[in-house]
């Protein structure tokens, strides 16, 4: 029993796969491209999640101790948790994969006077800005795992021909759209709207729902601007939004701005947008 006890041991040991950790889904989608069955990949915020409200469990702590790295994204929480845990993660890398991308305000209500409240974390739903984001973490693996040198740079490299792909795909679903301005509930798609000369118009202001005066707003531009539909994250459907939709016609569609299918779910997102600028 014993000498089987210490032969499991030694498997596990074997083939145990190096930690690293991410904050959301798309980050763990390119790590995937990068690093493609050589590492675990842990995921901190959960399906379904709220980004803006997530707060630690003791479990995801012991994951992220245990990381090499930890790619963050310039999220709310990180900036609260990452001092607080400072201690326990001194031995994993944080490294944001928005090294060297300029982060733009956080638009809040376009439609009234371009305001604005703190810095978009949103770069990963611009298909070119996560070109930038999968160089920073193939040079993190390297410099992590240099013996695995050769064999990143090259599934960058193909990763970067996928994303060029991407971009044309989604370049050509505008190529001939009347409208340019979607209606979103969260501002996500701020980086997404500047890279396809487009404009968001968020109902959300500063995390909370619109009063009267910018719900009277909005149904101006809605009628002005022809507007066919409101955007809506994974899983929302709150009063306000059905209100809406009741009050000036509006189909309803998610949109999935944390996708774990990335290329796909970004594509298909596109077309949803594109079919109600027609």
């Amino acid at each position: 029993m014993r000498v089987l006890f210490l032969c499991l041991i030694s498997f596990f040991s074997l083939y145990a796969k190096n930690l690293v950790s991410v904050s959301i889904a798309p980050q763990a989608y390119f790590v995937k491209q990068i690093a493609k069955d050589t590492l675990d990949i842990n995921i901190v915020i959960p399906p379904n999640a709220n980004e803006h409200t997530f707060e630690f469990k003791p479990s995801g702590i012991l994951k992220l101790e245990k990381s090499d790295i930890y790619f963050t994204a310039n999220l709310e929480f990180e900036k609260i948790w990452i001092l607080k845990l400072k201690d326990n993660l001194k031995n994993t890398q944080i490294i944001s994969t928005q090294n060297s991308i300029k982060l733009m305000p956080l638009q809040e209500h376009a439609h009234d006077g371009h305001h604005h409240h703190g810095d978009d974390p949103h770069t990963w739903l611009d298909p070119v800005l996560v070109k930038t984001h999968a160089k920073n973490i193939a040079l993190a693996l390297i410099e992590q795992y240099p013996e695995n040198k050769a064999f990143y740079e090259q599934n960058l490299k193909d990763f970067l021909k996928e994303l060029d792909t991407l971009n044309l795909q989604i370049q050509a679903l505008f190529e001939h759209s009347k409208g340019k301005y979607f209606l979103v509930y969260h501002p996500s798609w701020g980086y997404f709207a500047k890279r396809y000369h487009l404009n968001q118009i968020p109902v959300e202001i500063e995390g909370k729902e619109p009063k009267p005066k910018d719900l009277a707003k909005l149904a101006k531009l809605i009628q002005k601007e022809h507007i066919k539909a409101i955007f809506v994250p994974k899983g929302a459907n709150n009063n306000t939004i059905k209100a809406m939709a009741n009050n000036y016609g509006l189909q309803i569609i998610e949109l999935d701005h944390l996708p774990s299918d990335y290329n796909n779910a970004l594509l298909s997102d596109a077309k949803n947008i594109a079919s109600m600028l027609q």
